[in-house]
């Protein structure tokens, strides 16, 4: 989902630099044709009330704005929670962040939809391995019929580790304590700005940590 996003946000960035330079380019040929007006000498038009207003030379480029109030860039900046959780989670404000997202977007709608099935398979606690294992094989063919890569190149890992994946399903157990403890272990690694006496430091992290 976040490499879907920045792609989607990457483009919009291009989207954007392109609509500006647009501006830029209209504005200079209307400079050229004289059809502006200083912002320091407003009186000259004061009574002209006939015809189109003249263009300011220092108008500032002002990016479209979507009905909640964002541009493309901050809308897809913004949704970087709302993609992570479950849509029962979402404020009211979110859930029209998304709506909007979700119809400009709509390859980003289709993962979403395709990883909330998955979590749906590992948020059920009252299926077993076995069972699990039929949800994560008809999740494969879901995966199938879409064009992503990204969300094949998902499903592809889960395939690679599927048995060790189903072991989750054993006693709904995780490895967040061993992740917790090598992330501890990496922080003080930096704090001593690398390690020269292996043997030490394992006595010393296992007296800390242990």
């Amino acid at each position: 989902m976040e490499e879907l996003r920045l792609k989607a946000k990457r483009e919009a960035q291009k989207a954007q630099n392109k609509e500006k330079a647009m501006f830029k380019k209209k504005l200079e040929q209307l400079v050229k044709s004289r059809k502006y007006y200083r912002k320091k000498h407003p009186k000259k038009y004061k009574g002209k009330k006939r015809g189109r207003k003249p263009q300011r030379l220092n108008k500032r480029f002002r990016p479209t704005m979507l009905a909640n109030g964002e541009t493309v860039i901050e809308l897809l900046t913004r949704s970087k929670y709302l993609l992570s959780v479950s849509g029962e989670k979402w404020t009211d404000r979110q859930k029209t962040r998304a709506k909007i997202l979700f119809r400009m977007f709509p390859k980003i709608k289709e993962a979403y939809t395709l990883i909330c099935s998955l979590r749906s398979v590992f948020s059920n606690k009252s299926i077993d391995r076995g069972t699990a294992k039929v949800k994560l094989h008809e999740w494969y063919q879901k995966v199938s019929a879409c064009t992503l890569r990204e969300v094949k190149a998902a499903r592809d890992a889960i395939k690679y580790k599927e048995e060790e994946v189903l072991n989750y399903f054993i006693n709904r157990s995780t490895n967040a304590h061993a992740e917790s403890l090598n992330s501890k272990l990496k922080g003080f690694r930096a704090q001593l700005r690398g390690v020269q006496d292996l043997p030490f430091f394992m006595f010393r992290a296992s007296i800390i940590f242990g």
